[in-house]
């Protein structure tokens, strides 16, 4: 393990976070922190539990709770973040009168300065507007989504209409008005012949650095209970969508062009799969063994690795293998020479904080983590593999000298700051 400070920057007894890993939780001058507060972690929250939206002032040490919300999980907390070349400015998700908007708030004058009507999920990097996504249909169809007191209705009316009216939105950060720019529909029928009880969601929804391309995930229920994640990407307004090769978990942009995920390509198998001929009972013990599978053994069985793909080209190219053996949540440091990700749970239910060094191919080990609180002894067995899960879900500051991540320690859940200054820069 290499030598890296780290400090936990926020406290009990209540439940601190920040959510996913592609979010910067740092203001520009980095003197400030976003995060997530809650009073619990042992079950899900409900459309009644509201979470605290917190500034952490990291001169001063002190963690202030500015608002609250009740649109949120554990995974991706309710899209917390700066809002770009407006420095005192955040935006969130939040659930007003029954229906899910976004909130922009001014730190500085400490209220609430406009509410847009449709949830967002990602801003673009000059501010103007972000992508949304409907998050009750996420959480109804096996995406990261909201829990909702309105019924989300899944039956084929034979003109699949709640797909056509959802998907990713443009959302504008000033006036609030939301346009669909790219629908489930459209989607589930690009290169694909959705079954009838087939349902997709779009989720994780990025843009590459420059604002001039999005990439998301394509997430739906296959035969045999897994599920297949096509990345695509597409112009800002929801043109010149491409569907890139392969399966994806976690991805980030390394350049306008390039993206760095975790994934297979193996379309055979994934057509097999697609066409429910891997479900018979015989093969599902098979199946079971394979998911269970985990490093260089399921590394070399079946196929997944880290891998850079080219926009719009079905170029693929395996990264760090043989080293970087997990699934994890990568993000490049702002010089794009480092990733910095992260492993699920071993045997000993343990998370590995990982930096890899793009140049040389090098593989730092940080720190290993234990993920599960001392004060759930009931939920243990059942708490890694659910939405309470902790995820590290490793973030860089905006200098690339510190690392950011969520973890649970005996007691509760806080955020914590790995300072790698001398790692990334002294090597």
């Amino acid at each position: 393990m290499e030598n890296a400070a780290i400090k936990a920057v926020t406290k009990g007894p209540k439940q601190h976070f920040f959510g996913f890993h592609d979010l910067c939780p740092w203001d520009e001058g980095e003197r400030h922190m976003l995060a997530m507060e809650t009073s619990f972690l042992d079950r899900m929250p409900t459309p009644k539990d509201t979470a605290g939206i917190c500034l952490i002032d990291l001169e001063r040490d002190v963690t202030e709770v500015l608002a609250e919300t009740s649109a949120w999980n554990f995974q991706q907390g309710a899209r917390l973040q700066w809002i770009p070349n407006k420095q005192d400015h955040i935006i969130y998700n939040d659930r007003r009168d029954g229906r899910f908007v976004s909130v922009i708030y001014d730190i500085k004058k400490k209220k609430e300065i406009n509410v847009l009507e449709y949830p967002i999920y990602a801003v673009h990097p000059d501010g103007t507007f972000a992508l949304g996504l409907d998050f009750a249909w996420l959480l109804k169809h096996g995406g990261y989504g909201y829990t909702s007191a309105i019924s989300v209705e899944t039956q084929d009316d034979g003109e699949r209409s709640i797909e056509k009216e959802n998907g990713i939105r443009k959302v504008n950060i000033k006036t609030g008005e939301s346009k669909l720019i790219i629908s489930t529909y459209s989607v589930m029928h690009l290169q694909n012949k959705p079954g009838k009880d087939e349902h997709h969601v779009l989720t994780h929804a990025t843009f590459n650095p420059s604002g001039t391309r999005i990439c998301f995930v394509d997430k739906f229920l296959l035969p045999d209970g897994g599920f297949m994640q096509r990345p695509i990407t597409a112009n800002p307004d929801g043109s010149d969508l491409y569907v890139l090769p392969g399966h994806i978990s976690h991805f980030d942009w390394k350049s306008d062009t390039e993206i760095l995920g975790y994934g297979k390509f193996s379309p055979k198998a994934m057509a097999l799969r697609k066409r429910g001929l891997l479900k018979h009972p015989l093969l599902r013990p098979a199946l079971y063994v394979a998911r269970k599978l985990r490093g260089g053994v399921k590394q070399k069985i079946a196929g997944q690795s880290y891998f850079l793909l080219k926009d719009k080209t079905r170029k693929v190219e395996r990264i760090a293998v043989g080293r970087m053996t997990e699934d994890g949540h990568p993000q490049f440091s702002p010089d794009k020479k480092w990733i910095v990700t992260d492993t699920y749970p071993d045997k000993e239910n343990k998370r590995t904080l990982i930096l890899y060094n793009w140049n040389t191919g090098e593989r730092i080990d940080i720190e290993r983590f234990l993920s599960l609180p001392d004060s759930l002894p009931d939920i243990k067995s059942d708490w890694n593999v659910s939405g309470m899960r902790s995820d590290l879900h490793p973030r860089w500051n905006r200098s690339g000298t510190q690392i950011c991540f969520d973890s649970v320690d005996k007691e509760s859940k806080q955020i914590y700051v790995a300072d790698v200054d001398s790692i990334t820069h002294g090597k």
